[in-house]
């Protein structure tokens, strides 16, 4: 079984940039590197963190072995719409977790791509703005016999306990199958 996650970065980090970007982001993103810690468990699982200042890293990635620079023919947001329609096409959990303007950006954009390279029978979990959510039609997913987990953002919580369950034990389920 293969998971993805998608987050941002947090603005509070470690002051060492050889750390892999699961560490080097703190605060409120040790939350989804719990999660992610706890997605693999169960699942072969990929952290992906986008970062304005660094690009799109993966989650044992070091800050310093940033692809930003080699990035300059696309934008981070094109990297990042890439790296979600590779994962969708061979994903059995999808976990998507981003502000209202970075999903815009990203998901937002090709959400119909997004739909039509779901892999059917995958999980999906959404964490985003109401207004967000509200604008995407999961319609297409649940034609694929998609599950479907959404996380309204309160604040800065990227997802909540309830919703973190949830995920966790959908996932279990579909691991012991």
């Amino acid at each position: 079984m293969k998971a993805h996650v998608f987050a941002e970065d947090s603005n509070t980090t470690a002051e060492d940039q050889t750390k892999p970007a699961k560490e080097y982001f703190q605060g409120l993103f040790s939350m989804v590197d719990g999660l992610t810690d706890e997605l693999s468990e169960s699942a072969d699982t990929n952290l992906y963190v986008l970062s304005e200042n660094f690009g799109v890293l993966r989650g044992d990635q070091a800050i310093t072995d940033s692809t930003k620079s080699r990035e300059e023919s696309t934008t981070i947001w094109e990297s990042a719409q890439e790296e979600l329609l590779s994962a969708a096409r061979e994903t059995d959990v999808m976990v998507i977790l981003l502000s209202t303007d970075t999903f815009d950006k990203t998901a937002g954009e090709i959400w119909p791509e997004l739909v039509k390279a779901a892999k059917p029978e995958s999980i999906w979990c959404i964490g985003a703005a109401r207004s967000t959510l509200e604008s995407i039609n999961f319609e297409g997913l649940e034609k694929k016999d998609c599950s479907v987990i959404s996380y309204q953002r309160v604040g800065v919580a990227r997802t909540g306990t309830e919703t973190r369950e949830e995920l966790l034990q959908a996932v279990n389920r579909e691991a012991t199958e």
